[in-house]
């Protein structure tokens, strides 16, 4: 299995130019604790990956790996892309007088919220 926790946890922590020691002080865990998850051999408790998150201002779903956007910003900004790739692909196979109304309607939409 692919110890993509304890990569990550690595990753924010040397990011942070921090030992484990202090890291484990920050976090609120035993040193051993912080070599385990790095390893592999510990996965961190709830608490302790949302601590994580907040001293890296990271999302907590980076940290186990549920996520490849660091910051919730860049993961929001996906789910709309990949929501409006979906939306296009509907709209390409409807006739052209159709597109054309959605086009409208969208433009109108994006539009009323610049007022």
């Amino acid at each position: 299995m692919e110890n993509i926790i304890g990569i990550r946890v690595k990753e924010i922590r040397n990011s942070l130019a921090m030992s484990q020691q202090r890291f484990a002080d920050a976090i609120e865990v035993s040193k051993a604790m912080v070599s385990l998850i790095e390893s592999g051999k510990k996965k961190p408790s709830r608490e302790t990956v949302t601590k994580i998150s907040n001293l890296g201002n990271i999302s907590a779903d980076y940290v186990m790996g549920l996520s490849d956007y660091k910051n919730l910003n860049e993961s929001q900004a996906s789910e709309v892309k990949t929501e409006l790739h979906d939306m296009i692909s509907k709209i390409e196979k409807l006739d052209e007088d159709k597109q054309k109304l959605i086009l409208n309607m969208i433009k109108g939409a994006v539009n009323s919220l610049d007022d």
